[in-house]
């Protein structure tokens, strides 16, 4: 089975708004910086087929580095960009499509390969999703094939997913794992993973 990893992003200057109260807007890029080459790097250890779809063309300083692809996304709207990344993977036979968001500061290998694993034994179609730690957002995605369901990400991402899922009637995993479900958006958040860090 072929594999390809997208990882959606605004882009530095656009990520982290909601932390205009607690950082700086240097800050705020640094951090977004850091949580996406997390990202890329667990990503890399699970498969050699990573993109990063963005409107930002700067994120290729970022992105070139860690062994992954940046794709322009001609559109606006996270949506509208992981159709074009889908397009893509369409397009080169891939046979599973995953989505991670860029902001999961405490992911690890093992999350993104428990949600791979998650997928039918027998290579039927599904779909694996973990949901962000108040269950009502989507952190991850497995699709299987890559158009199996729609796209619904945004406010309730989780329960649109579901959803779409129900409608194309294939299997549905939902797994729930520490390093999956905690995105780094909020103040309250940043202040929590100051906290706990990896316990967060």
């Amino acid at each position: 089975m072929s594999l390809r990893i997208i990882v959606p992003h605004r882009g530095l200057e656009a990520a982290k708004t909601r932390l205009a109260t607690s950082l700086s807007p240097d800050e705020r890029m640094f951090l977004a910086s850091q949580l996406l080459q997390r990202v890329l790097k667990v990503a890399r250890e699970v498969t050699d087929d990573v993109v990063v779809i963005s409107p930002s063309r700067a994120l290729l300083e970022i992105v070139e580095p860690s062994g992954a692809r940046l794709t322009v996304q001609r559109g606006m709207g996270l949506n509208e960009g992981l159709e074009e990344a889908r397009f893509d993977a369409l397009t080169d036979a891939i046979d599973e499509l995953a989505v991670l968001h860029g902001d999961l500061p405490n992911l690890q290998a093992d999350d993104v390969a428990t949600l791979l694993r998650s997928l039918p034994a027998d290579g039927a179609p599904g779909v694996a999703i973990a949901p962000d730690r108040a269950g009502t957002g989507t952190n991850g995605l497995v699709l299987r094939p890559p158009g199996v369901i729609g796209f619904r990400f945004g406010k309730g991402s989780f329960a649109k997913h579901l959803e779409e899922v129900e409608r194309a009637g294939v299997p549905l995993v939902a797994v729930n794992r520490a390093g999956l479900a905690f995105d780094l958006d909020t103040p309250q958040d940043l202040a929590r993973w100051l906290e706990l860090g990896d316990a967060a």
